[in-house]
């Protein structure tokens, strides 16, 4: 178990400033390490861990176990030559988009839960009964109401169809009757990859070699204009260089391009997880440095209908993947090296996400306030890893993972380890505390260390208005935020249960005291009076 460390909890007005401070201020790091078991980043490429608030790698038990993997092969329905897409609907149906170099490799499949073959679509039925083979499957989204949408690549084509395979409608590429915005350089690179249908039919497209924003068309189909422009990422240095530069050295230069997306996906709330293709590796490299995340070094974002991002970033770090990028770039035995580069989100009905990296080949699980709750995976598949994992899709307890270079679908299954953080976290989300306190105890019971139970336990506590309690648990938690709120409230108590009685004393001896002296006032004066009468004698 971790040790106690101190804490400042009896407070008075006086040391107020102080204890300010002392919020800020969780444990020391000395006693963090005690009795937790920190491992080598090598170590971690086919372990679960999550990472500390020094940003040290920790063991924790195996959140998800690996149930099945399946091919095309072995299901008998042919090899997935390009698995690009996967997706799981409401009813826990997956689907696969999937290409080739044949017709027959550009396909849409449909899988119930356990993966058995439901459907295989080539391509879509037309108004006149012609079947009109699909031209590179991308994405893949289909809606509550089991509308399939499919983003043909090659075509450049949005076909809606339904269950049966019949076309609803075909939204053809944004055009320059569309807007004056399209060019015919965008025309040339528009190339529609992954898609996402809102509750209100808005339609939102990642397309390939498109760094102008997300593509939105309305309900109609009709185009939009562009979503969440990814920003411009150069320093001043470069910018005065390219001032002053002759145009051959600028030729030479790399353009200040914004970044592309490459994936999309759509949580409960209608929001929009996006991830980024390219991200500036300096300014991700120095917020993991710093722990602080920001918009301008974020590989993940979820954007509101305006296109901002508000995704939260409170963790130990921000949701970049994994921070020991330092350590192992100066090991000449590390399988790979750099930053993680995220492909894909799955949201969980809890109000988490996951997101895949294809550099490090391996599965990070955050919640709402960008908490990391556990990482596994790895580059070794004989290992339960993955070659080239592409694509991620979450239905209830089981993630889909597509490796596009080994051609499989992996199913992972929660252990009740994975299934007890995400219950204590929906009933955390919903708001009953109580609940959601007797499954944090329970993670403690499997791992004693796992710091996002002491957090959620300090949340219960708050609830319950037991400030000092919480302030404890967050302490053992190391969350600062938290803490600080807590301190917050445990000062307003101290206040009102010490200086209020108080302050009401001190108000009764003074006005005791202020009756006293207009008394003898009164008196005085009466005594005076009565001496000038000759009333009475001194």
């Amino acid at each position: 178990m971790k040790k106690n460390s101190q804490v400042f909890r009896f407070l008075t007005v006086i040391v107020t400033v102080l204890c300010m401070g002392a919020g800020s201020l969780i444990v020391s790091a000395e006693s963090s390490d005690a009795g937790m078991e920190q491992i080598n980043a090598q170590k971690l490429s086919f372990s679960s861990y999550t990472y500390n608030n020094w940003g040290v790698p920790v063991k924790c038990p195996d959140p998800y176990t690996i149930e099945k993997a399946v091919t095309g092969v072995t299901l008998g329905i042919g090899d997935f030559k390009k698995p690009n897409d996967l997706f799981a609907d409401h009813k826990g149906n997956i689907y696969l988009a999937a290409s080739g170099d044949t017709a027959a490799d550009n396909r849409l499949i449909k899988f119930d839960s356990r993966l058995k073959v439901i459907n295989i679509w080539t391509g879509y039925t037309d108004s006149s009964g012609a079947v009109v083979p699909f031209k590179e499957p991308q994405g893949v989204f289909v809606t509550p109401e089991d509308s399939i949408y499919v983003a043909d690549g090659i075509s450049k084509n949005i076909i809606e169809m339904d269950q049966q395979g019949k076309a609803i409608r075909i939204i053809a590429p944004p055009s320059k009757q569309d807007s004056t915005i399209i060019t015919d350089d965008f025309i040339e690179r528009y190339r529609p990859s992954k898609l996402v249908v809102d509750s209100t039919g808005r339609i939102h497209v990642v397309a390939i070699s498109v760094n102008e924003g997300i593509v939105d068309f309305d309900p109609d189909g009709k185009f939009e204009g562009f979503l969440a422009a990814g920003k411009v990422n150069a320093n001043p240095m470069e910018v005065l260089w390219k001032k002053i530069s002759t145009q051959a050295q600028l030729d030479k230069m790399q353009d200040f391009v914004p970044i592309e997306y490459n994936n999309i996906s759509l949580d409960n709330e209608d929001f929009i997880f996006a991830t980024a293709a390219a991200i500036d590796e300096k300014i991700v490299r120095s917020e993991i440095h710093s722990g602080r995340g920001t918009e301008n070094g974020a590989l993940v974002r979820r954007l509101n209908m305006l296109g901002k991002d508000i995704l939260r970033r409170k963790g130990f770090g921000p949701p970049s993947g994994d921070y020991d990028i330092f350590d192992l770039d100066n090991n000449m035995d590390a399988a790979y090296k750099g930053i993680s580069h995220m492909v894909d989100v799955a949201n969980g009905s809890e109000g988490t996400y996951t997101v895949l990296d294809d550099n490090r080949s391996r599965i990070f699980t955050y919640d709402s306030e960008g908490n990391l709750l556990y990482a596994f995976g790895g580059p070794d598949v004989t290992a339960g890893g993955f070659r080239t994992p592409n694509s991620i899709a979450q239905s209830g307890s089981y993630l889909y993972v597509l490796d596009s270079g080994t051609r499989t679908i992996t199913v992972f299954r929660r252990t009740e380890f994975g299934e007890n953080i995400s219950q204590a976290i929906m009933w955390q989300e919903s708001g009953d505390y109580h609940k959601s306190a007797e499954l944090w105890n329970m993670v403690l019971t499997q791992n004693a260390n796992y710091d996002q139970a002491y957090s959620g336990l300090g949340k219960a506590a708050y609830r319950d208005g037991e400030y000092e309690k919480a302030m404890e648990l967050f302490e053992l938690g190391y969350n600062k935020d938290w803490y600080s709120r807590a301190y917050v409230e445990y000062r307003k108590k101290v206040v009102a249960d010490w200086f209020a009685p108080a302050a009401v004393t001190v108000f009764i001896a003074v006005s005791i005291l202020l009756t006293i002296v207009k008394v003898r006032k009164v008196i005085t004066r009466k005594k005076m009076e009565a001496l000038e009468k000759g009333w009475i004698d001194l």
